[in-house]
């Protein structure tokens, strides 16, 4: 079939937005790894002792000490294995999702109703 001069296709146009309920449900998501694993929540796994605050892991392991101490990671390895550890993760992770999905539905009228304001702002995020 011939191409038609003059037209060209159409591009679907992308939502380039950051959603800030994805960005909460994937903090909540570290966090149970890292609480499990680490001993620490995500925040103070990325940010104790860099010097950024006043945060230290406080028994937990950071990034900071995995990288001072790379036998570290044989410790969180061991944790990982632990058949508790495993059903812990995947429960909360498997909660948190649910909750998350409830949430969305519950909250998408007024959610519509903030990012129709937020879109004027053209912040680039989104509910």
């Amino acid at each position: 079939m011939a191409r038609r001069n003059g037209k060209t296709t159409r591009r679907p146009r992308r939502n380039n937005n950051v959603k800030l309920l994805n960005v909460a449900e994937g903090l909540i998501q570290a966090n149970i790894v890292t609480d499990t694993l680490m001993g620490v929540n995500a925040l103070e796994f990325v940010l104790a002792d860099t010097g950024i605050g006043n945060m230290t892991s406080g028994g937990g392991i950071s990034l900071v000490e995995i990288a001072r101490r790379p036998e570290l990671l044989g410790v969180i390895g061991e944790r990982a294995v632990k058949p508790k550890n495993v059903i812990d993760i995947a429960l909360k992770s498997a909660i948190a999702n649910i909750g998350f999905r409830f949430a969305r539905k519950a909250v998408a009228r007024p959610t519509r109703m903030i990012n129709k304001n937020l879109k004027t702002l053209q912040l680039g995020v989104q509910l």
